[in-house]
């Protein structure tokens, strides 16, 4: 067996491999030959059927897989011996064509193309300068925080007409251009909080509407993103792009909310029974979780910042092409319309790893397996104090080590995240940080490109996205 590489750029090579009779006639015939001392065929005794029939029969089919073994088993041992760097898998030339039959005796060639990781080198050192945003904690941001968790805990009656802070259940139709319910479209039950939707025309089209009336709404009006659609429809995220603008709201319920008092059930409501019982008390708490939360928050977006400033400097190059038809080689959904747009996003998050495995590698920035199970340790207790148990560590060390065990991509999740964390220290640690205070509302639109809203509860979930 011949192997061979011609390198066409610095991001592309093509490994040819020849396969000769010898490479692969002796296990062919081996195969064949255990076919023929088991074969049972009409007319022949049990191992007598003649080795030209056993043949005949599976002669094509046995020297083509063992081809096939043989060209993976060599492909990949040439790839790590001669220590390529490659991106995705190989994938069949682009201008080899598929051989439709293998002839024994013959020598065939077959061609992959590859894709190279890029060469680069990276210091991470306090020549990189980086913004921390750290959340002014404020009385009036403990202002709106109370006021979102009195709404919150509040109490809410059923009421007959829409108001300018009400909850709207109704079932959403799917109408045709003629303004008839689609029989076989979407139907769905949904909720719509007027008090932050942000869509001023929207949420004046549903003031003032009574129970069981019904109004022609576009479902984007009522919705952020993608995914509150989706959730909003009742259909699969991937599937928002292609529905239509009209469907039918019938109202329902109308709900009105009466924020609770401030006082000593609210705070045991929120921290447990006289766990907090002044007002002094109370601030202070809400100031530790506020810190906490809006922590979390400023880490990831400086983890964020500093992704993209690091990946803008070194801005790396990869085989476009090549990925792009890898893709669509190993997912069969994938169209090269969903993949040429999705390309920029794809492209960054491939050039990220690549970097973050150079500096995992150079610095030895380890998770190992012990780190995984104490976190999930961690969660697990968590877990049961929140519902009052205790559990013996021999236990929560055997119910640790059997949900891993079952449960893999959970435990690759607990991984990325406990990498996460172990880069971001020393990102932190390395880079020249500068801190900045900014109020809670700069903060929102440094994280989302927009105005913050009305309240803070719906923004301390998820406020930087990765």
């Amino acid at each position: 067996m011949d192997i061979k590489q011609e390198v066409i750029d610095d991001l592309n090579a093509v490994i040819s491999i020849t396969v000769s009779p010898e490479d692969y006639q002796g296990k062919v015939k081996t195969i064949l030959s255990d076919y023929q001392g088991k074969a049972n065929l009409p007319g022949f005794r049990k191992g007598h059927v003649p080795i030209g029939m056993v043949k005949k029969m599976y002669g094509s089919s046995v020297m083509a897989d063992e081809i096939n073994k043989l060209l993976n088993e060599n492909l990949n041992s040439y790839i790590s011996e001669e220590k390529l760097q490659i991106l995705g898998n190989p994938i069949p030339n682009i201008d080899e064509q598929p051989k439709q039959n293998l002839n024994d005796g013959e020598t065939f060639e077959f061609k992959y193309d590859i894709g190279l990781s890029p060469k680069f080198e990276i210091k991470i050192d306090n020549k990189i300068k980086a913004n921390y945003h750290s959340i002014n904690i404020d009385d009036e941001l403990l202002g709106k925080y109370t006021k979102d968790l009195t709404r919150r805990y509040g109490s809410t009656k059923e009421v007959d007409l829409v108001g300018e802070n009400n909850l709207v259940n109704g079932k959403i139709d799917e109408l045709d251009s003629n303004g008839e319910k689609v029989e076989n479209g979407i139907h769905n039950h949904a909720s719509i909080g007027l008090e932050y939707l942000e869509n001023e025309k929207a949420k004046k089209a549903l003031i003032g509407k009574k129970l069981e009336e019904s109004l022609e709404i576009n479902p984007r009006d009522y919705t952020k993103n993608n995914a509150e659609l989706a959730a909003m429809l009742g259909i699969e995220k991937d599937k928002v792009d292609s529905i239509g603008k009209k469907f039918r709201l019938t109202i329902a319920k109308i709900h009105d909310l009466t924020p609770c008092e401030v006082n000593q059930e609210f705070y045991d409501k929120l921290f447990g029974p006289d766990t907090v019982k002044t007002e002094e008390d109370f601030k202070t708490r809400l100031t530790e979780d506020l810190k906490k939360t809006l922590g979390d928050d400023s880490d990831k977006l400086f983890f964020r910042d500093i992704q993209e400033s690091i990946k803008t400097k070194l801005n790396l190059q990869l085989p476009e092409v090549f990925l792009k038809r890898w893709v669509v080689a190993t997912n069969e959904k994938a169209t090269e319309e969903e993949i040429e747009q999705d390309w920029p996003n794809f492209s960054k998050g491939m050039a990220w790893q690549l970097i973050e495995t150079k500096i995992v590698g150079e610095h030895k920035l380890d998770v190992n397996y012990e780190d995984v199970l104490n976190r999930t340790k961690e969660l697990f207790q968590a877990q049961m104090s929140g519902y009052g148990n205790a559990i013996g560590e021999e236990e929560l060390q055997k119910a640790a080590q059997d949900y891993l065990a079952k449960n893999k991509e959970e435990g690759d999740n607990i991984y990325r995240q406990l990498m996460g964390d172990k880069m971001l220290v020393f990102l932190k640690e390395n880079v020249n940080l500068k801190t900045k205070a900014v109020s809670f509302d700069d903060f929102v639109k440094l994280a989302t490109g927009k105005p913050a809203k009305k309240g803070i509860l719906e923004s301390l979930s998820n406020l930087v996205k990765i």
